[in-house]
Formats: C-alpha cells, structure tokens, sequence
C-alpha cells in the first residue's frame, strides 16, 4: 500500500484533518488498495471553501462507497462523492 499525493498539491491541514487523513489511510491499507490526494489547499476552489483553512482534502474513490468513508471519518466530517471526477471530498464540519 502506498500513498501517493498529486504532484502539486500543497498546503498544511488541521490536526482534525490529519487525524481523519491517518484513518482513511488505514482503512485503504486495510482494504489493500492505494490512497491517492488529489487536493488540499491548493488550486481553484470555492471561495468558502474548507481547502484554505486546512480542513478538506480530496481523493481518489478507488471503488469504494460513501458510506464507507462516512463510517470512516465520523459525524464531524461531511463526505461529498463526485462521481465524475471519481473522488471524494471530506471536510471537517463539527455539527
């Protein structure tokens, strides 16, 4: 299992997004598949956008549901699936 990081994608996160970042990690290692960030604060986002605060990165689905990664980074994170990028958006967002 390898994690791969998109060449150009910059940018520091939160200690909550690092914690929630270590999870997805295991769970990709767990399921024996690579995990693969496509953006953290870099780029061209909305301008309210978690991304330049630290707290939202996206990655590659690599076959698995949103329910899974919903169950993976728990209630204080909000899951977004963009199916035709073929990722997943997740930031922290504390109800």
């Amino acid at each position: 299992m390898t994690v791969w990081i998109k060449q150009g994608v910059l940018g520091r996160l939160s200690p909550s997004m690092r914690r929630c970042k270590g999870r997805l990690i295991d769970f990709y290692k767990f399921r024996g598949s690579d995990f693969f960030i496509t953006s953290k604060g870099e780029g061209n986002h909305n301008r309210a956008s978690c991304h330049y605060e630290g707290d939202a990165i996206d990655f590659k689905r690599k076959g698995f549901s949103k329910s899974d990664i919903v169950d993976v980074c728990g209630s204080d994170f909000d899951v977004v699936e963009y199916s035709n990028l073929d990722i997943f958006h997740v930031e922290y967002d504390p109800k």
